[in-house]
């Protein structure tokens, strides 16, 4: 497992997905490692097999959040945003101090015209990663959402 995430963190995707395939032969219900190849199929683009590795894994273990979070963006890759909704939700739900997912949430509300629940997930994303990657665009959104506001 640990190889493999070397490769992961290396974008060495091709090798990381032969060490999970080769871990998954010795143990194929390792939950973990269908995790892991999930996140690799999505960065290869590869999102059928990515969705398929992940329902897979969460048969084993349906409260692993990343991997509802890592579903979710594969849904969202294939433009499903309801599905992908759906899944950022219960990633959620299983770890509500999750920064990434209350950004990913806060975009699709925003992209279903939620405004005000967008705003609060980006506030949310704020609180809990001041100074993430995304905080500067997260500030932004929230910022032009409040002044989109007092002019309504």
């Amino acid at each position: 497992m640990r190889l493999g995430a070397a490769y992961m963190d290396l974008k060495k995707w091709e090798k990381a997905e032969q060490v999970f395939q080769a871990a998954l032969v010795n143990a194929p219900n390792t939950a973990n490692a269908l995790f892991a190849l999930g996140e690799i199929y999505l960065q290869q683009k590869q999102l059928n097999e990515a969705e398929k590795i992940l329902r897979r894994g969460l048969k084993i273990d349906n409260h692993a959040w990343r991997a509802h979070f890592t579903l979710g963006r594969v849904y969202l890759a294939m433009e499903n945003n309801q599905r992908a909704a759906k899944q950022i939700a219960i990633s959620l739900q299983l770890n509500p101090n999750f920064p990434d997912a209350h950004l990913l949430a806060g975009n699709l509300l925003l992209g279903a015209g939620k405004r005000e629940d967008a705003q609060i997930e980006f506030e949310e994303y704020l609180r809990l990663a001041p100074k993430g990657e995304y905080a500067a665009q997260a500030r932004q959104a929230v910022a032009k959402l409040k002044t989109e506001n007092r002019k309504l």
